[in-house]
C-alpha cells in the first residue's frame, strides 16, 4: 500500500507525533509498532489491524519493530461545523 495517508517506519526509525487539540486514532496497517507516551507515560505494542486512541494534548513517539506502517485518523468535523463551513452567506438586502 502506497498512499499519502500512510506513514512508513524503517528499522531503527522513530517519529514523534506532536500533541493535538482533539483526539486522534492511530491504526497500524502493516508490521509491528512500539508507541511510547511522552513524559513517562505507558508503552504500547500494536500489530497490523490494531489501533489506539490518542487523547487531546498527548504527544507520543512511535517506532517500527522492525518495520511498521500506520495512519493517524482524525474525527470528521461535527455537522454544525460542516454546515457553517459550507453555508454561503449573502449580504443583507441581496438575493432573489
Amino acid at each position: 500500500m502506497n498512499d499519502r495517508f500512510t506513514t512508513r517506519l524503517q528499522p531503527g526509525q522513530a517519529l514523534t507525533l506532536a500533541a493535538a487539540r482533539g483526539p486522534r486514532r492511530l491504526v497500524v496497517t502493516c508490521g509491528r509498532l512500539w508507541l511510547t507516551v511522552s513524559g513517562g507515560g505507558a508503552d504500547h505494542w500494536l500489530c497490523a489491524g490494531e489501533g489506539l486512541t490518542l487523547e487531546p494534548g498527548l504527544e507520543v513517539v512511535v517506532e517500527g519493530w522492525p518495520e511498521a506502517a500506520f495512519q493517524v485518523l482524525q474525527p470528521a468535523a461535527r455537522r454544525r461545523e460542516l454546515r457553517q463551513a459550507f453555508t454561503l452567506r449573502m449580504p443583507v438586502g441581496e438575493g432573489a
